[in-house]
């Protein structure tokens, strides 16, 4: 029959006994090691995901805020161009009104003057006309004579410059 060999026998159950104390104690922590670190990795690639789905997600939020300052800086700029605008043309109205107001004052003065300068004229023409009556005349008339001759010349006198003026 089958000789055993007792050594065989002694050595394959050291194998088995030492097999048996490895898997107990060097197999079973290392596999727990291994599995501690796997479950270790998931997490860091599931905070991983996580950490970037936040990042797009701020990513489209500050594109959106960037998009909504750019949006209001573009409308705050067309509303102060309007506003300039209205604020130009009101100016230029003023302008236009300050010029007028100026223009029609200063035909009054003009008209003003020219009266005042006919005022003087005709006080001028008159001592002038009155003079050169007495001299016609040779004597000294009285003053209510004057007046009458004075009052007289005004009137021919006026009668023709209005003629020329119209």
């Amino acid at each position: 029959m089958i000789e055993i060999n007792i050594n065989v026998v002694f050595t394959i159950i050291n194998l088995i006994v030492l097999y048996l104390l490895m898997k107990k104690f060097l197999f079973g922590p290392i596999l727990n090691v291994m599995e501690q670190r796997k479950n270790m990795i998931d997490q860091q690639f599931a905070s991983a995901k996580d950490t970037e789905e936040q990042a797009y997600e701020l990513k489209g939020k500050y594109e959106d805020a960037l998009k909504s300052a750019k949006d209001e800086s573009m409308r705050i700029v067309n509303a102060a161009k309007d506003e300039a605008k209205v604020q130009a043309e009101r100016i230029v109205k003023d302008a236009n009104t300050q010029a007028g107001a100026m223009l029609d004052k200063a035909k009054a003065d003009i008209r003003t003057e020219q009266e005042n300068a006919m005022k003087a004229m005709e006080s001028r023409v008159a001592e002038i006309a009155l003079d050169a009556a007495s001299k016609i005349m040779g004597e000294k008339n009285s003053s209510q004579q004057d007046l009458s001759l004075y009052d007289q010349f005004i009137k021919e006198a006026g009668d023709s410059n209005d003629g020329n003026m119209h």
